[in-house]
């Protein structure tokens, strides 16, 4: 069943949570994030910042700003001759706002806890997509009952025509339920999918490899102008600079104060 929706439900954003931002608190303007003036440099297509310390090399640039989240693509190289413990979980930025020198720490996503909750989650949905609830059972074996005892009732034929419009309407209920639960679990299973491909996972990097995947930070600091995004690798904090402005729909910069962050 699960199989047969997969074409016909995709979601875009992934968890319900995300839809539920998107639809009841939308802002009515968006951030554009970008490297610091200066300190950028283009790769595939991409504006990011690097940074090296004891030969380990950090590439930062922003993937995304769309909905709740603010995803950073990350590209680590290790140059040097020891092995180096990438744990995006210890990432972080520093978000400072315009007349307040004191910054808002906000910490990475935890990348295994999202995919461990998103495994249990499309797990429970595919169960559901193929359970039967005991009310069900119970409602067959009610209906088998009438049945057999119909005559004796002496049910008449308009009596024995409700009495299975209704079976049938809770029949096609509990079917529209397991539906229900089998599309979703496939847009989980789809989410859970780009997040295992698309995430930074935690890794031990040996000397000579290369590392890439993107970090997402909650959009807590909205209102912020500046963000120093902090790498800690090999027991090292590598960063990068970003700037944040906030545009209205018609491109025109909402000014600082306006408004606070999330």
């Amino acid at each position: 069943m699960i199989n047969a929706f997969r074409n016909s439900w995709r979601l875009a954003l992934g968890l319900a949570g995300s839809a539920l931002w998107l639809t009841a608190c939308s802002p009515s303007y968006y951030v554009l994030v970008k490297p610091s003036s200066g300190a950028a440099r283009w790769e595939d297509g991409l504006e990011v910042v690097a940074a090296e310390v004891d030969s380990v090399d950090v590439r930062l640039g922003v993937a995304s700003t769309q909905g709740p989240w603010l995803e950073f693509a990350v590209t680590v190289r290790n140059r040097s001759l020891r092995p180096v413990l990438v744990a995006p979980e210890t990432f972080y930025y520093d978000a400072y706002t315009a007349g307040n020198p004191s910054p808002l720490r906000v910490t990475a996503s935890n990348p295994e806890e999202a995919i461990q909750a998103l495994q249990a989650q499309t797990a429970t949905q595919e169960r559901q997509a193929t359970a039967v609830p005991a009310a069900e059972v119970l409602s067959s074996l009610s209906n088998l009952v009438d049945d057999l005892s119909s005559k004796k009732r002496k049910e008449t034929p308009e009596q024995r025509e409700a009495r299975e419009e209704t079976f049938r309407r809770e029949q096609a209920r509990y079917e529209e339920v397991r539906t229900q639960n089998a599309l979703q679990a496939v847009a989980s299973r789809d989410q859970l999918r780009s997040l295992e491909q698309t995430l930074l996972r935690k890794t031990t990097l040996d000397p000579g490899y290369v590392l890439h995947g993107r970090i997402r930070f909650r959009r807590y600091t909205d209102a912020a102008t500046r963000l120093r995004v902090v790498v800690p690798v090999g027991g090292r904090e590598l960063a990068g600079d970003f700037t944040q402005t906030r545009l209205l729909m018609d491109g025109r910069q909402l000014p600082t104060a306006a408004s606070n962050p999330r």
